[in-house]
């Protein structure tokens, strides 16, 4: 489909706008209203009302911190702002250590940052194989599980294979 004019745009990201202030009014202490809000105001690269926003969700709602934080996270690294995003998914995880997505993208975020010494070898921030590793121990058979044994083995580290997958049926004795 086509896109719409500018102005019918800004015209509807008022609108939607306006109808999430208002529900915020009715019920401020929704933490979704504040999440779905932030999620309007950063397609709308509103970056920094959507910041705010989020972690209004995630003081009213301390339990789902894991998950706001992660969807700021996303938001910036879709906007190319990867070092604000890496501190959005370090505050996930420790929000939510089993914030298994969280610990994903911290990861990556980190092995972005890696570099090599003189003799070739590769230097990656600490925490980082932790943290892939962390998420293969969340999520064994996880969409990135691949992807984030493929990263630990390329920056050096061991994959555990210790791990068991938790909905497995248990085995009888």
């Amino acid at each position: 489909h086509d896109a719409l004019p500018i102005s019918e745009a800004d015209a509807l990201y008022q609108k939607s706008f306006d109808a999430f202030k208002k529900a915020i009014e009715l019920k401020p202490d929704d933490a979704g209203y504040y999440n779905n809000y932030a999620l309007a105001l950063a397609k709308d690269k509103k970056l920094e009302d959507a910041k705010q926003n989020l972690d209004k969700a995630a003081q009213l709602d301390p339990s789902g911190a894991g998950k706001y934080f992660y969807n700021m996270g996303a938001l910036l690294v879709n906007s190319g702002q990867n070092d604000a995003a890496g501190d959005q998914f370090k505050k996930a995880i420790t929000a939510d250590p089993t914030y298994a997505d969280a610990q994903y993208q911290y990861g990556v975020f980190l092995a972005s940052k890696a570099t090599t010494d003189a003799s070739g070898k590769i230097i990656v921030p600490p925490g980082t194989v932790e943290a892939l590793q962390k998420y293969l121990e969340l999520k064994p058979d996880g969409p990135m599980a691949a992807s984030a044994k493929d990263l630990i083995t390329q920056l050096g580290g061991t994959v555990s294979t210790t791990f068991t997958n938790p909905s497995a049926p248990k085995k009888k004795k």
